[in-house]
């Protein structure tokens, strides 16, 4: 049994999830770790009653043939269950932080390896975006990390970059909100390098250059903000456009911030568009050049 104030908060993050579920539309569950247990109950406690490997897929229980109750369960330490069907009428229950229900795949140009973006389902009826590499016919699968939009291959396949939020808060009381990173992920090396600390980013594929908004520094501290570029190498960090005073890419909304949509590259005619907040909440477009020349900035 939980405390009564416990209990109300679990059945809320209960409501949740099933608010959750009904916003989803897929009826299968993919497997992506690896000797997932399947249990009787929610919880790790419970008994194991089989094991799953990567690849395989199961029916959401209670999806179809029309039957009734939840899908959904939310145990005691904030993990959220899916009820699945097995053969007959057998029915168990996985962790959602091991298996994808609502996925984007994100093939790589060469066909495999692939990126698999799971978009699983928390206690608070919000869903979070974790990263997976699968490696060839499933052999072997590995979780990244967790993402902000969509990774970005490489032209030839052998890389790619993501953003992620790393554990470290950015230093300024007035905003809840961690350093956003500009991972690189090298595949013949498995080997894993923060290019800069920023958001949003881009990859000119012709000049091997990411462009990112940045307006913090590693730590967390705060830096002048603007359009950044790096190498894909993490060499040459350098501001191409820095706002003007008292422009942002963040701007308070209610009890929330939002951001800036991400920019768009023309690498075509060497140009980069992109949007910033102006002391008053409005939005604008800026357009500069790849050398950081302005050409044009109007109210978007």
């Amino acid at each position: 049994m939980l405390p009564g104030r416990l209990w109300l908060v679990w059945t809320l993050a209960l409501v949740c999830v099933g608010a959750w579920a009904a916003d989803t539309l897929a009826g299968e569950v993919l497997v992506l770790g690896r000797d997932v247990q399947v249990r009787l109950r929610p919880s790790t406690a419970s008994r194991s009653i089989g094991i799953a490997q990567p690849g395989d897929f199961f029916d959401i229980a209670g999806r179809k043939g029309g039957r009734g109750g939840s899908s959904y369960f939310l145990d005691e330490r904030g993990d959220v269950w899916v009820k699945v069907q097995g053969a007959g009428d057998t029915t168990g229950f996985i962790r959602t932080d091991l298996v994808a229900i609502n996925r984007e795949e994100v093939r790589s140009p060469r066909g495999t390896p692939f990126l698999i973006v799971n978009l699983r389902p928390t206690g608070t009826g919000s869903s979070v975006r974790d990263l997976w590499l699968i490696e060839g016919t499933w052999e072997s699968t590995r979780r990244l990390g967790s993402i902000e939009g969509k990774p970005i291959w490489s032209p030839t396949g052998e890389w790619f970059i993501w953003q992620t939020d790393s554990d470290l808060p950015v230093k300024d009381a007035n905003v809840e909100r961690m350093v956003e990173l500009i991972e690189k992920f090298t595949l013949q090396a498995n080997t894993q390098t923060t290019l800069a600390a920023g958001s949003h980013p881009v990859l000119d594929e012709a000049k091997g250059e990411v462009y990112f908004y940045r307006d913090v520094d590693e730590q967390g501290e705060a830096v002048p903000p603007g359009l950044f570029a790096v190498s894909v190498q993490g060499l040459n960090l350098h501001p191409v456009f820095l706002l003007p005073e008292k422009h942002s890419f963040w701007k308070e909304d209610g009890d929330f911030f939002v951001q800036a949509p991400p920019p768009v590259l023309e690498a075509g005619t060497g140009r980069i568009t992109f949007r910033a907040f102006d002391r008053a909440g409005h939005r604008l477009r800026f357009t500069v050049t790849l050398q950081g020349q302005l050409i044009e900035r109007k109210p978007d």
